[in-house]
């Protein structure tokens, strides 16, 4: 692409995005602390998801040293219901790294943001453009699909051919100034306009340069690898109560989902003597559809330390995944 027509992208896209840009809350007093957490929230979620959990977390957690900290359930629950807590969990990680290392302030440089727990090349680019100004690029979903409908790459998305030509594009095309911008408008676009499937192609500002709106491809592009198949999952979970209070399990690092959070005992946990069943309940994750059982149980043999009994009332701080709160009958 010659630089005349790379400098009339770039105005087209920055005019479409400043005219047509969400109202967000963390494009609101934009912060390197506001737009982390919102990238974070971001990662595998929906906008419309993110925004109620943004600020009530905000509200909770106002800065990199109140949530640093927090204990490390308080951040669990103000997370509940976004799920993958993995994220969460490196939050507070990375808040407390910050605190240690940086004098609680969010470093500016690459290497450094990058070095935080949970965060990896889109997010370092996507801080320091939004948050700093500085000249970074980022590649997520959104700019892939753009990408490769613009400027017609036909390869698979998640190869690694793919990658480093989304990178090398949106390094070229980052402009001197407003990169920020620039970038979320790169996924604002493909967001609302170029979005999987139908896209608006009509709406679009960038339509009379896209090679895949010029030969019809934009519903074969992107290329994306075959969906994985479900793995079917059945768990069976024991609900024991006595005097008002249940028995919770204290899930460890080795579990395959859910570890470090509290959740109803499964029968390989605890010695027990299952009786009727209570409750069926179906939750999925990622590609994993797991199907509950939860059967009244009584001890058999003395809890082990793993396990603590919660008074009713206390359930709802202690169960913070969906799964579990599915679970309760």
């Amino acid at each position: 692409m010659s630089p005349a027509r790379t400098a009339a992208l770039r105005r087209a896209l920055l005019r479409w995005y400043d005219a047509r840009r969400r109202a967000l809350p963390w494009r609101e007093r934009v912060t390197p602390y506001r737009t982390w957490v919102s990238e974070i929230m971001l990662q595998q979620t929906t906008v419309a998801a993110v925004v109620p959990y943004y600020l009530r977390f905000l509200e909770r957690f106002p800065d990199v040293r109140a949530l640093a900290a927090a204990p490390e359930d308080d951040v669990l629950k103000a997370w509940a219901g976004l799920g993958y807590y993995s994220r969460a969990r490196n939050l507070r990680r990375a808040a407390q790294a910050i605190v240690a290392e940086h004098g609680g302030k969010f470093p500016s440089d690459y290497d450094s943001v990058l070095a935080l727990p949970g965060i990896g090349r889109y997010t370092a680019g996507a801080i320091l453009s939004i948050a700093f100004g500085q000249r970074q690029p980022l590649v997520d979903g959104n700019v892939m699909r753009v990408f490769s409908r613009l400027f017609k790459v036909e390869e698979d998305v998640k190869k690694a051919k793919a990658a480093a030509a989304f990178w090398e594009l949106a390094a070229r095309l980052l402009p001197r100034r407003r990169c920020g911008d620039w970038n979320q408008a790169l996924m604002e676009l493909g967001a609302t306009v170029c979005v999987p499937e139908a896209p608006s192609c009509g709406l679009c500002p960038l339509a009379k340069t896209c090679a895949a709106n010029r030969l019809g491809l934009q519903d074969r592009l992107p290329v994306m690898p075959p969906r994985r198949a479900w793995v079917d999952l059945r768990w069976s979970c024991l609900w024991i109560e006595d005097a008002g209070r249940v028995l919770l399990w204290k899930r460890d690092d080795k579990e395959r989902f859910l570890r470090g959070h509290w959740g109803l005992p499964e029968s390989r946990h605890v010695k027990a003597r299952p009786g009727r069943l209570l409750k069926t309940a179906r939750h999925t994750i990622t590609h994993h559809r797991i199907v509950i059982d939860v059967r009244e149980a009584a001890l058999a043999a003395q809890a082990p330390p793993q396990a603590e009994w919660v008074s009713r009332a206390q359930l709802g701080e202690r169960l913070v995944s969906s799964l579990w709160t599915k679970c309760l009958p």
